[in-house]
């Protein structure tokens, strides 16, 4: 680099968060600090907001849903009251009414099953007995209940439950074993499976689910069991009780599960949140837990292994995908009062992290991504703002040399390319030598207002919201050093905000 001023264009870092690679190698693209955007192929956006959906008394832990081909669907959050928990009805939204008291505990597994007798949803807790709903009435299933009935273990044992080739399967507390019911049944003798002698790292069953690797439903649907120490079991077939008809296909060790044990299906794999980030089940399998990097968490996996040890026995840990937005979302339970959501894009594979929405539990049903919370079942990606308060989102690109690492340089003016609908509230400086100091950057007050609404909103008088318009924000800069970064930090309320990339006024000075 010449002794004399230059522009120089960088895009935004739409790789997203990157916590891995060394600050003097990592790529333009990425960014060490990523907060509450969301990684567009091309683009940042900044995360949208949330209303409060649905209210009550308690902390909303668990949101589930009855969904059958006709009839009325629900959705249904699990809510703990200071130790007294209920089944809330929170489809309408509101101020929600009890469907199902006297709990003991709101941390619910549930799965649908669908008999020529109709559409049922069970509910288990690994506290108060199984909850069968038909659509009509919720019962309380036992050894004795009537209409419904399991007899053999005690339904209160059971910490999951799932349903898999016209069968129901039940996983029990501190065992390394299994429940089923006979094909097609919703209540009877229930068969014990025991799985002691195939795990020999011992533990107990904390996690079961199917895995299709077509994503259908078809003869290649894998039975899979997860265990508190880290291994997975593997069956295929549909009746446990023949031989010809189940087979173990393999126990392999991909790492400890984090929290009560949490999966979700990914097209046509399965996700699993554990020691290494989230497992992709087919790659953990292929690669036996050696090569971490083929998890879904790479850029962001030391950031997470820190997670999953200082918060592990934090309530709260989920993972869930929502389709219509192409993202997948780990929430990271800090407190019991603070979460963190780390964000994919799964089309690019750009991560970030969200601040400011207090979640408890995720669920999309419906097209629509709710979470739960203290008091409210809250309603994500809905508008600009965080049920009324902004949202500040933070990006440091990765530091530059522009290729005269032993040349010493000032930066002097900055100019921002962003897309909005409106004004926002913004701030810049220059970061030198990979040196964050303490010193915050100050905000002025948000001058963005809300868009009024077509044949409601005084004509005249109100602001009208619009397409993006493309804006060039401009920042004095002040900065000597090496290695340099742009450091930005934005503020809205009303404003769909995009970033683009950004371009620095640059003066070369002499080497060392």
């Amino acid at each position: 680099m010449a002794r004399t001023s230059q522009i120089v264009s960088v895009p935004a870092p739409i790789k997203g968060w990157n916590v891995r690679d060394p600050l003097p190698a990592m790529e333009p693209v990425y960014a060490p600090i990523l907060d509450n955007f969301f990684c567009l192929p091309s683009e940042l956006q900044i995360r949208k907001g949330y209303t409060q959906y649905a209210t009550f008394t308690g902390n909303a832990e668990t949101i589930m849903d009855y969904s059958p081909a006709s009839g009325d669907q629900l959705i249904i959050a699990a809510v703990n009251n200071s130790g007294s928990c209920a089944l809330y009805d929170v489809t309408a939204g509101g101020a929600s009414s009890t469907v199902k008291t006297g709990l003991t505990s709101a941390q619910f597994k549930h799965c649908h099953f669908s008999t020529t007798g109709g559409f049922f949803s069970y509910y288990v807790n690994n506290a108060d007995s199984a909850i069968l709903y038909d659509g009509t009435t919720w019962h309380t299933v036992t050894t004795s209940s009537s209409p419904y009935a399991i007899t053999g273990p005690s339904t209160t044992v059971f910490r999951d439950v799932i349903a898999h080739k016209r069968r129901l399967w039940f996983a029990p507390d501190n065992a390394l074993a299994l429940w089923y019911l006979p094909t097609d049944q919703i209540a009877g003798a229930a068969v014990k499976y025991d799985l002691a002698p195939i795990f020999p790292r011992g533990g107990k069953v904390i996690k079961i689910d199917t895995w299709s690797l077509d994503a259908g439903i078809g003869l290649d649907d894998y039975f899979v069991v997860v265990t508190s120490e880290g291994e997975v079991a593997i069956f295929t077939g549909t009746d446990p009780a023949t031989a010809s008809t189940w087979s173990l296909q393999g126990v392999f060790y991909i790492g400890t599960p984090t929290g009560t044990g949490h999966t979700c299906k990914y097209g046509g794999d399965l996700l699993m949140i554990n020691k290494d980030g989230i497992a992709q089940m087919s790659k953990s399998l292929m690669s036996s837990r050696v090569n971490t990097w083929l998890q879904l968490t790479d850029k962001i996996q030391p950031q997470l292994a820190s997670d999953t040890t200082q918060y592990q026995s934090n309530t709260g840990w989920d993972i869930v995908l929502f389709p219509p937005q192409n993202m997948l979302m780990v929430n990271i339970p800090v407190s019991s009062t603070e979460s963190y959501q780390y964000v994919m894009n799964t089309i690019s594979g750009g991560w970030s992290r969200w601040t400011g929405i207090p979640a408890k539990c995720w669920y999309y049903v419906n097209d629509n991504l709710y979470f739960g919370a203290n008091g409210y079942v809250g309603k994500a990606w809905t508008n600009q703002n965080d049920n009324g308060t902004d949202i500040v989102a933070d990006v440091l690109p990765a530091y530059q040399n522009f290729g005269a690492g032993s040349q010493l340089k000032r930066w002097s003016l900055g100019r921002i390319l962003i897309g909005s609908t409106g004004q926002a509230a913004y701030g810049a400086r220059m970061e030198v030598d990979f040196n964050l100091n303490a010193q915050e950057i100050t905000l002025p007050t948000v001058i963005d207002s809300p868009a009024a609404v077509y044949d409601t909103s005084t004509y005249d008088n109100s602001v009208y919201g619009g397409s993006i318009t493309v804006r060039k924000l401009w920042k004095n800069l002040n900065g000597f050093g090496y290695w340099g970064s742009f450091h930005m930090k934005f503020q809205t309320k009303y404003s769909d905000l995009r970033v683009y990339s950004y371009d620095m006024n640059i003066e070369g000075g002499g080497n060392i």
